[in-house]
């Protein structure tokens, strides 16, 4: 009966550890005051090189001159994260050109952001990835 109950326990926690996260889960937000910082895909979140967009504001004005690094990472253990530099394309507007989504599954994309004033920005967005079509 003990073993039983055993592993009826283990079949429920593995279930719900292989549920995918709700959208926005994952690391929170850490943002100066009046701070945005915005996260998106140039195209479809697909296993293949995606460019990732970073928009970020002060009070709904560009911040030009920050420094960003985008990482990725599955929401399970077992894959080195994908980092890539992400440079200004227009005042406030950056982008990271070499970001490969190396496998299809739950990510989070962080954006790790340092302000010309030294303050330092981090933002999360959750993506499903989906493989290439063939």
């Amino acid at each position: 009966m003990l073993c039983r109950a055993i592993c009826l326990l283990a079949l429920v926690l593995t279930l719900a550890a292989c549920r995918p996260p709700p959208d926005g889960a994952g690391a929170a937000a850490r943002l100066p005051p009046g701070v945005t910082v915005e996260i998106a895909l140039e195209g479809e979140p697909r296993v293949a090189t995606v460019p990732v967009l970073v928009t970020i504001t002060r009070d709904g004005v560009p911040l030009a001159g920050a420094t960003v690094t985008v990482t990725g990472d599955m929401t399970h253990a077992g894959m080195i994260p994908v980092v890539a530099a992400a440079t200004e394309f227009t005042p406030g507007r950056y982008r990271a050109d070499a970001f490969a989504f190396d496998m299809a599954g739950d990510w989070f994309i962080t954006a790790e952001v340092r302000l010309p004033t030294g303050e330092r920005a981090v933002a999360v967005k959750t993506v499903r990835v989906e493989r290439a079509a063939p």
